[in-house]
């Protein structure tokens, strides 16, 4: 890993400096610099501060009139502070690799290789087909780790297109997968979306081998079964904007032993949005959620059901204001957020204020840390891009 990370620095060094190009050559370096604060509203008051560099080189490379070969490459680096009062409690840092892949593309097809993000879907809010991220719609920036990978799309006429996809070396668990995969086992998959009517629907597929613990056993045993994914979603404009989306996730039965390894797990969304001509338009989105997990499909299991709402509204050319709700009828309780943000040139500004039960959390994918969202609170951001 340390490899990685110093043949990475070189490579940003060496094209950064760069200036003098050939006609068909354009290399290009920027970033993004953030820095944010959380707090509590409680006695003592959890607080957390945060920072994140990500340096980014992007390059593109003329092969021919019809084809192009492009590239990024961009480092991670962040650090947190957490505090109870004024009481210091951990500091954690980060200096990883964020992307770096390689694309050659041609008018009606790309092949891309290497560290990358891969997301797709209908779903705004909720999203059953976030199998290779774990973007949260709290999250201004929608900052996400990738996976390493090769990914290949066509594109056909009709705006039809077809993705293939083959993953190694994510060992860590994806999006709203509870076990990682066997490092060093491929994962495979696809997906295919085609125009229907005023709109678009796509099925998509994923194979992988989990990597597993039994718990409560004498020795540290690992154990390995297949997972195989099937997923269906659309989007139509039909004066409202109307999706869905659904995922439906298989494990082999033979590890029925085993009772955190569930049979079979399903998620549907279903939403709506719309702009009302109201002053400079309020954007309002209405999505609903059910996870479920068990033994069956839909019935029997465990299940978790939400419903979210988002407004939006423009205030000015700089200054925009948004809310969400989200309600969890199961255990009817509400989690409410308001957020402001202004936009310059080069810099964003983002104020947060929540209010939410103090032991609920949404099903947020890749949570690190403490659950800063919890009770009530406020959140400062500002971002620099160069």
């Amino acid at each position: 890993m340390k490899l990685k990370l110093i043949v990475l620095l070189i490579l940003f060094i060496f094209l950064s400096d760069l200036s003098a190009q050939k006609d068909s050559i354009h290399i290009t370096f920027n970033g993004k610099v953030t820095a944010w604060g959380i707090a509590q509203v409680k006695d003592p008051a959890p607080v957390q501060f945060r920072g994140r560099f990500v340096p980014t080189v992007l390059g593109d490379f003329k092969v021919s009139p019809n084809s192009k070969l492009d590239f990024e490459a961009s480092l991670n680096i962040n650090g947190t502070a957490d505090f109870t009062g004024l009481h210091y409690d951990t500091v954690m840092g980060q200096f990883k690799p964020y992307r770096v892949w390689a694309r050659y593309s041609g008018q009606n097809w790309e092949v891309r290789a290497g560290l990358q993000k891969i997301n797709f879907g209908s779903a705004k809010m909720f999203r059953p087909l976030m199998w290779f991220d774990g973007m949260d719609v709290r999250d201004p920036l929608q900052l996400t780790d990738g996976v390493y990978g090769l990914l290949g799309k066509y594109f056909f006429e009709n705006n039809a297109n077809l993705w293939a996809w083959g993953l190694i070396g994510n060992k860590n668990p994806k999006g709203y997968e509870l076990w990682g995969t066997a490092q060093w086992k491929p994962e495979i998959g696809g997906r295919f979306q085609m125009p229907a009517g005023p709109g678009e629907i796509a099925i998509s597929t994923h194979h992988r081998k989990i990597q597993y613990q039994k718990l409560f056993s004498s020795t540290y045993n690992l154990y390995e079964t297949n997972e195989s994914r099937i997923g269906l979603d659309g989007k139509w404009d039909l004066g409202v904007g109307l999706w869905f989306e659904s995922s439906v996730t298989m494990t082999d039965t033979q590890n029925n032993n085993f009772p955190l390894l569930n049979k079979v797990q399903d998620m549907w969304s279903l939403g709506v949005d719309y702009t009302f001509p109201v002053g400079n338009g309020i954007g309002a989105t209405v999505e609903y959620f059910r996870y479920h997990a068990g033994d069956q499909f839909i019935v029997n299991g465990n299940a978790r059901n939400v419903l979210g709402t988002m407004l939006s509204y423009p205030i000015s050319m700089l200054d925009n204001l948004s809310g969400m709700v989200f309600y969890l009828p199961g255990q009817n309780k509400f989690m409410n957020y308001l957020s402001w943000s202004r936009t310059y040139d080069n810099f964003n500004i983002y104020g947060i204020g929540y209010w939410n039960p103090e032991n609920v959390q949404l099903m947020a994918a890749q949570s690190q840390n403490r659950n800063m969202f919890a009770g009530k609170g406020i959140q400062i951001m500002v971002s620099y891009n160069f």
